[in-house]
């Protein structure tokens, strides 16, 4: 973890939007302890902090030499990280009708929280998808770009659903490829996949668009 705030806090290249997002977002949680006097939701502190890894991750391996150990070993991680950076959109599942002003004001929360998520996932990929463009050509990026969406959205159904995280694959492997074996054989795992995984693969490729264009 000291690792991974070193290269955040010492990269001058940080994306000033997602700086800006994340601020935002602890503002309006902070601001929300504040007036309801209730520390509910700030669990979505650590949430963000999860989401962001896989961009600090995808920062650093832009420096690591190609095809070594330590590339692929950190690309793995990234890997494992990148569902923690969509898993956020699933936390709505905490907004709860209280009163007219509450109800609006978590559900700005919750959106910010999860547009900061989104868009460090979609930064991730996208420095991933350059990489893979440098070796492979750009049809097969875009397919294993895809394959690691689609990957990552069956990830956020093992985290929502099955309650399990990214540190279970040290913890618990055996429960965690169990499971896993089990879900692929359940039609609302292969529904929910299929479903976030398109909406997160339409929302990167109107992002690489975007983006592109700017370039």
């Amino acid at each position: 973890m000291n690792r991974i705030l070193t290269i955040y806090f010492l990269n001058k290249k940080q994306n000033p939007v997602l700086i800006l997002l994340a601020i935002v977002s602890l503002t309006l949680i902070l601001l929300r302890v504040k007036i309801t006097q209730e520390v509910y939701l700030l669990f979505l502190i650590w949430n963000l902090f999860l989401a962001y890894i896989p961009y600090f991750l995808s920062s650093e391996i832009k420096n690591i030499v190609p095809g070594t150990f330590t590339f692929y070993s950190v690309l793995l991680i990234w890997l494992l990280f990148l569902p923690n950076s969509f898993y956020l959109i699933t936390d709505f599942v905490h907004l709860h009708h209280v009163t007219k002003f509450q109800f609006v004001f978590d559900a700005i929360l919750l959106s910010c929280f999860t547009v900061a998520g989104f868009y460090s996932g979609i930064l991730s990929l996208f420095t991933i998808q350059f990489l893979l463009q440098m070796k492979y050509t750009v049809k097969k990026s875009w397919l294993l770009i895809g394959t690691i969406v689609y990957l990552s959205a069956f990830g956020i159904y093992l985290g929502r659903i099955l309650r399990f995280n990214s540190w279970d694959i040290l913890r618990h492997p055996f429960s965690l490829f169990s499971n896993s074996c089990k879900s692929i054989q359940n039609a609302e795992t292969l529904l929910f996949t299929i479903v976030l995984g398109t909406f997160i693969l339409l929302s990167y490729r109107l992002a690489h668009s975007l983006l592109n264009k700017k370039q």
